[in-house]
């Protein structure tokens, strides 16, 4: 059984109500001066218990998810990611809503893959009469200050000794597939992997499931200046984690745990083979295997520019044998270990299934292959080869 994402959100709830002698509602007033009597009252009382929320910086305008929240949640948000950042504890808030915290808080973790030292929340909300008049936020600390440092540093030498292999000048996409490609080659699918549900996983353990790949996904692609955010959700029935990169300009999704054969063939010993059907692919496509199940709104993928195959000359919209196999033919005999191409849609999909594999054709040009394993992606009209 594939372990796939797993939220951890633990909440407790501890109400304290309020009252007192000149605490009442002012219910004889009129009803806007009452409203603004009790309000500042309710004001008063909050401040005096939990203390007035700080003004934080905002830091997160060129995240995703934080665009797609209005300015009261986003509000919210820099006062939860402010207190995740500095470990603080028992931070009063500016909404008084608990279901926008609990909203507010699966963004930022879908909008920074790095928190790998929280695994949930509590809070405190505080009332007088039958009104929230304050919150406060507790951040579920997995580790003290100076191991998440010490974590940190261990965490930032590996990444720094990966990224001196990004191309000089990569563009967004060379820089969305080195993510791609690098993770999948030096990180196994393994759900016995300690911390598989954050980075520890991926950057010093080398071994992982689908919530490391995509934590560790949006958080080199945001060290390179590419948008990312973590998608979450279910495939295959399972819960599962993927990623929505933006890419000059157009978004696209990208599963890593799907590229990886470890994934496809967790009893596989060879070392790992990248299936590129999910790297840069729209909505549609992986609306085909994954349903998204998060609390905002998803944008329209239909870009393919910065698909792979569009990118690597190996899209084909119409039936030609010979240029198709002429792809076959380059990767073999350039020393390529495996080739993969994908069609516009099912019918020429199901056309090179019958002719390269089911009437033996391939081999007419790759004449002195001895074996050929294959793989068959009917839902993403994908084949492919490995010599």
């Amino acid at each position: 059984m594939k372990k796939k994402w797993l939220s951890i959100l633990t909440i407790a709830s501890v109400t304290l109500s309020l009252w007192g002698c000149g605490l009442s509602d002012v219910a004889e007033a009129p009803g806007h001066i009452a409203q603004e009597i009790n309000a500042f009252i309710d004001a008063q009382v909050a401040k005096s218990q939990i203390g007035e929320p700080q003004a934080v910086e905002s830091i997160s305008g060129d995240k995703y998810v934080y665009g797609t929240l209005d300015d009261d949640e986003q509000l919210t948000y820099d006062e939860l990611l402010h207190a995740i950042l500095t470990m603080d504890t028992d931070v009063p808030l500016s909404t008084k809503s608990v279901e926008q915290v609990d909203k507010v808080y699966n963004c930022i973790l879908a909008d920074y893959g790095e928190l790998f030292w929280i695994s949930g929340y509590s809070y405190q909300t505080y009332q007088r009469q039958d009104r929230v008049i304050g919150i406060s936020f507790t951040p579920t600390y997995t580790m003290t200050r100076e191991t998440r440092e010490q974590y940190q540093k261990d965490i930032d030498a590996v990444v720094a000794e990966w990224m001196q292999e990004v191309p000089a000048g990569a563009s967004d996409y060379e820089k969305a597939k080195f993510v791609y490609e690098t993770i999948i080659s030096r990180v196994d699918y393994d759900i016995e992997s300690p911390n598989n549900q954050n980075i520890i996983s991926v950057f010093l353990n080398h071994a992982t499931v689908c919530q490391g790949y995509a934590d560790a996904a949006a958080y080199l692609l945001s060290l390179m200046d590419i948008q990312s955010s973590i998608v979450t959700g279910r495939a295959n029935n399972e819960s599962h984690a993927w990623n929505l990169v933006r890419l000059d300009g157009d978004y696209y999704y990208m599963d890593i745990t799907w590229g990886n054969s470890r994934y496809l063939n967790a009893d596989a010993t060879e070392g790992n083979m990248t299936n590129y059907a999910y790297l840069n692919i729209t909505g549609e496509e992986i609306a085909q295997t994954h349903r998204s199940e998060v609390v905002y709104e998803l944008p329209d993928c239909t870009a393919i520019t910065d698909n792979y195959y569009n990118r690597e000359g190996l899209y084909f919209a119409v039936w030609d044998p010979d240029e198709i196999g002429a792809a076959f033919a380059d990767a073999y005999y350039g020393g390529a270990d495996m080739v993969s191409v994908k069609f516009a849609g099912n019918d020429l999909y199901n056309q090179a299934v019958d002719y390269y594999l089911t009437q033996g054709r391939f081999i007419d040009y790759c004449r002195e292959l001895r074996s050929l394993a294959y793989i068959e992606s009917p839902e993403m009209s994908v084949l492919t080869f490995m010599f």
